[in-house]
């Protein structure tokens, strides 16, 4: 079963403020570049005049996920309701399947605090690998078809979705 995925643009404004408490909340405000409070204006303004390559998609009750396009990448930014506990899966995999299936993206880059050794170990289990450190962050990237480095390739093609002839 697909989760469902909401462009911003098309939430309804209780969604909208959902979305921003989650933001706001110190447990995710903290992994933020910008570690500011975000008013509910900016929120609305920000929503409204989105640059076109960028997409902010809220997936269900778990999380946010957005991307930033750029030709055959995608620069990928993710977080979850603070109310919920272990989504960081789902999230990450419903991430990796949109850029890759949806928006036909040949890799994935993703910016990460050091010290965010949780998230670190989770893309990591995607199949993210260090490409590049500077200062507090670390950069990481995954190539489509690269496979999971966990589990066997039988397993990794079901985890995915992928039949056996590829497709």
């Amino acid at each position: 079963m697909k989760m469902k995925l909401t462009k911003f643009q098309d939430l309804s404004l209780e969604e909208k403020k959902e979305v921003l408490n989650w933001r706001n909340h110190p447990d995710i405000r903290k992994w933020m570049f910008d570690k500011n409070e975000i008013s509910l204006e900016n929120h609305l303004n920000f929503i409204q005049n989105m640059p076109k390559n960028r997409i902010y998609l809220k997936a269900e009750d778990l999380g946010v996920i957005n991307f930033k396009i750029s030709k055959d990448t995608v620069e990928l930014g993710i977080h979850k309701n603070p109310e919920k506990k272990r989504v960081g899966n789902i999230l990450l995999k419903t991430t990796i399947d949109y850029a890759f299936n949806e928006l036909k993206a040949k890799k994935i880059v993703l910016y990460v605090f050091k010290d965010n050794i949780k998230a670190i170990n989770l893309y990591k289990k995607f199949g993210f690998r260090e490409v590049d450190k500077k200062d507090n962050l670390i950069k990481m990237e995954l190539i489509k078809n690269e496979e999971l480095k966990t589990g066997s390739p039988k397993n990794q093609k079901i985890f995915w979705g992928i039949e056996e002839n590829g497709e």
